[in-house]
């Protein structure tokens, strides 16, 4: 079974921008091509993420068919690349946050709908089938733009969370068909993408706290904001986490494996709690 990354666009202008596939090459996608305000070429992540996003997901893709082919031996090294590329990805999160303006004042949960939605669909895309490339969320960019467009720093920052998401899910789907060294490398993948996450929410936190709820307004239509995009967060959570749950009870999965996978889910459950405090869900008209 070949591992693929699925893809999850947003734009925050008039319309929706399509999602860039990993890699220098553009692959054909799935929906109709939604191009941001003012400009030819879709919005892009920063290289500071992007990079290491696409890489994150083509060791994943890399260790899950050395695993299915039988080729065990082959998948330590992608997945130890996963996790080089996961902290790498992390580090440049950490670089957008600490040296991008905060954003004005105004409350964005009205907007964050869309954040949640998107981030719906990304999971049932993953649940379905994933296709090549990383699951770039674009963002807007202002109508007067020229050449090529980058991805604000909450939305880059939101990839880089579901770029983790990826990974902790691939994780999970390999780790009932590995065991010893193998399984070890698979639950270092699967406790990076953890960690990592639960540092990258308290980084977020600190740097741009939430808005008071009794302070909510409609959003810009030219800003987004962490406020915007932290609810999706808890939608990549939730599923993460269910699929944690069904792996960890299935009878059949190794003792060494469900172990693995059970303080996985506890510490999932903790960061969604944290997340859910901070960015209470936001509930769809």
């Amino acid at each position: 079974m070949v591992l693929k990354r699925p893809i999850l666009s947003l734009a925050l202008v008039a319309s929706l921008a399509v999602a860039v596939p990993a890699g220098a090459a553009v692959a054909q996608p799935a929906e109709p091509v939604a191009h941001s305000a003012g400009g030819d070429a879709p919005p892009l992540n920063p290289s500071v993420v992007g990079v290491s996003i696409t890489r994150t997901g083509n060791a994943l893709d890399a260790a899950a068919n050395a695993i299915d082919e039988g080729k065990g031996a082959t998948a330590a090294g992608p997945l130890r690349a996963s996790r080089k590329y996961l902290i790498r990805s992390y580090n440049g999160a950490k670089f957008l946050i600490a040296n991008t303006p905060p954003p004005p004042a105004d409350d964005a949960r009205a907007a964050s709908k869309r954040y949640l939605r998107l981030a719906r669909r990304h999971v049932r895309s993953a649940r379905i089938s994933r296709s090549s490339g990383s699951g770039w969320i674009q963002a807007q960019a202002s109508g007067d733009a020229a050449g090529p467009v980058f991805a604000d720093t909450p939305t880059a920052v939101f990839n880089v969370f579901t770029s983790q998401y990826d990974a902790a899910t691939a994780a999970t789907g390999m780790a009932p068909d590995t065991t010893g060294n193998l399984l070890t490398r698979v639950k270092t993948t699967l406790n990076t993408a953890i960690v990592l996450r639960n540092r990258l929410v308290k980084i977020v936190a600190a740097a741009a706290p939430p808005a008071p709820a009794d302070d909510a307004q409609a959003a810009q239509d030219d800003v987004t904001t962490f406020d915007m995009v932290m609810p999706g967060l808890a939608v990549l959570l939730n599923d993460e986490i269910q699929q944690l749950q069904a792996t960890s009870q299935d009878a059949s999965v190794p003792a060494a494996a469900k172990a693995a996978l059970t303080q996985a889910l506890a510490a999932d459950n903790q960061i969604l709690t944290q997340v859910n405090t901070l960015w209470p869900p936001v509930v769809e008209d």
